[in-house]
């Protein structure tokens, strides 16, 4: 596994860990994307700013709109293909979030959808080490 994203111990560190983990699994799904949709709504709760660093670093380093909306909401504004089904960008849902009692360690269940037929789900395992949050640990839940 690979080390990631520098600085301190904070929410938005570690699910910027997590997303480009997610982000880089199975890449055929990220393929001509128009936008990158995180739906986190669900977890922990992060402060707005926490919230606004993580849609500005995903924003900086692939260089396309990313918005905090759910998957009913890309299609009320429009963001799909030629069906519903099929988004013009990915959908990525983290479903859960396990912080272990000294907060060196966590982990996550996040999902990435872009079609009914292109979609993953995986469990990663982080560990805060050297100023880093790092990934151990990867395993597919579920894959289509």
């Amino acid at each position: 596994m690979f080390m990631n994203v520098e600085g301190d111990n904070s929410l938005s560190r570690l699910y910027i860990a997590a997303l480009e983990e997610v982000i880089s699994t199975d890449s055929a799904l990220n393929r001509s994307m128009e936008y990158i949709s995180i739906d986190y709504d669900q977890t922990l709760a992060l402060s707005d700013s926490d919230g606004q660093h993580i849609l500005e670093f995903l924003r900086r380093k692939y260089k396309v709109d990313v918005y905090n909306l759910t998957y009913e909401q890309l299609l009320k504004q429009g963001l799909y293909e030629d069906n519903e089904s099929n988004l013009r960008g990915i959908l990525l849902r983290i479903e859960k979030v396990e912080l272990a009692d000294e907060k060196n360690e966590a982990t996550l269940e996040v999902s990435k959808y872009r079609s009914n037929e292109g979609s993953i789900s995986v469990k990663i395992t982080l560990q805060y080490r050297d100023n880093h949050w790092m990934v151990v640990d990867h395993n597919t839940l579920k894959e289509s």
